[in-house]
């Protein structure tokens, strides 16, 4: 699991540094309007993305986890940190079905 660290966003520019992805990532919350993950695939892996969503409905069923497709070689996703991903520490968790060597995600935060 790696804790992913937030890079903002600066007027001279950014250009944010990403990781390999693992099997669990985690991100802080922040606002819940100002940060994304960035992934990136530039392997011939295929890889799905689930966000855990905490918590349940009304009835009592699970709030449902989305899926994201991240396509191969040339694949890339901005994925928005909603509030309701919070899984009560301020965090979100994301796991990844593949890891391989050319899996990447960033963190990016908005400066306003």
């Amino acid at each position: 699991m790696t804790a992913l660290t937030a890079q903002t966003i600066v007027d001279a520019g950014t250009k944010p540094t990403s990781v390999l992805i693992t099997a669990s990532d985690t991100a802080p919350i922040g606002s819940g309007h100002d940060s994304f993950l960035v992934y990136k695939n530039t392997s011939a892996t295929a890889c799905n993305l689930t966000i855990i969503v905490p918590g349940v409905t009304s009835y009592g069923a699970a709030l449902p986890d989305p899926v994201i497709a991240l396509p191969i070689t040339t694949g890339e996703l901005w994925i928005p940190i909603r509030r309701e991903y919070d899984d009560g520490t301020g965090n979100v968790t994301i796991t990844s079905s593949a890891q391989a060597a050319g899996i990447t995600v960033s963190l990016v935060k908005a400066s306003w």
